[in-house]
């Protein structure tokens, strides 16, 4: 399981930095075609824009993965300081508080992605593509997160399992010899 996250985690990072990189370039190009050579393609900002949403949809799993989101960090210090125990039962916390929000959401992003697959969204100059993709990216980022934090729930559980035994069989002496 572990590998499937680690090959999973590599691909948002990729996919991300790949569309930040694309972003970048093509707004770029943007600049100097509408400022220096006076000549705008309207396409370039639009796409631009779409793959700078798709790229925060995959950045956001991305970081949850790498257990990075908006946190205090003196609450935990505080409360836990070197006790390892208390650090654990503080992650299993935070972990079951932030899937908890998540699926919060997830009740609107299936009525979103329900109507986008029902009644698909075309773009407005380009008539054959379907707008509808990003209610289906919301919906892959929605069901990532809560993959990432899941594990990390599990992860923290099966640590905190550990740390019990251990405190339960220290001092112990082995009867293997």
């Amino acid at each position: 399981m572990k590998k499937f996250f680690h090959y999973l985690t590599m691909l948002e990072f990729l996919l991300a930095s790949t569309g930040l990189l694309l972003t970048i370039s093509l707004t770029f190009c943007q600049v100097i075609n509408r400022y220096w050579l006076n000549f705008e393609i309207i396409w370039i900002s639009d796409f631009a824009l779409y793959i700078f949403i798709l790229t925060i949809y995959l950045a956001i799993p991305y970081g949850a993965s790498q257990k990075t989101h908006i946190a205090v960090d003196v609450l935990p210090e505080y409360l836990c300081s070197d006790n390892k125990t208390r650090k654990v039962i503080f992650e299993i916390f935070k972990n079951s508080v932030t899937i908890v929000m998540i699926l919060g959401l997830v009740g609107p992003v299936w009525k979103l992605l329900k109507r986008a697959i029902r009644y698909p969204e075309y773009a407005t100059l380009i008539r054959w593509f379907n707008m509808s993709w990003l209610f289906y990216a919301m919906a892959a980022m929605v069901v990532l997160v809560i993959l990432h934090y899941g594990w990390y729930l599990v992860s923290s559980v099966y640590e905190l399992k550990t740390i019990c035994w251990l405190k339960r069989n220290e001092g112990k002496e082995s009867l293997d010899v």
